[in-house]
């Protein structure tokens, strides 16, 4: 089974805006799609991200746009006094 992202939602800088414009020290990449009567979640990758040069830096070597789309979100303050940012793609399962 293939799961193909990206074409719903809002885009990251979109998501980021709503919620201030925040500097983020880590944005975790997840994607859900329902499996049959299970609602499957899967961690995908990492960035952060610096508001005042509005660049995302991977943490993992892979490659993230402010562009993607994302269907949900949730934003944390961590003790440490860092926002941490979870966004989901919708996915779609094809055969």
């Amino acid at each position: 089974m293939i799961i193909e992202t990206g074409n719903k939602g809002i885009p990251l800088k979109e998501i980021i805006e709503k919620l201030g414009n925040k500097s983020y020290s880590y944005i975790e990449f997840r994607c859900k799609w329902q499996n049959g009567e299970e609602l499957d979640d899967v961690f995908f990758g990492a960035c952060s991200y610096d508001n005042k040069t509005g660049i995302l830096t991977p943490l993992d070597g892979d490659s993230y746009s402010l562009n993607d789309l994302y269907i949900d979100w949730e934003e944390e303050l961590i003790n440490d006094g860092q926002f941490y940012l979870t966004v989901w793609e919708k996915g779609e399962p094809s055969y």
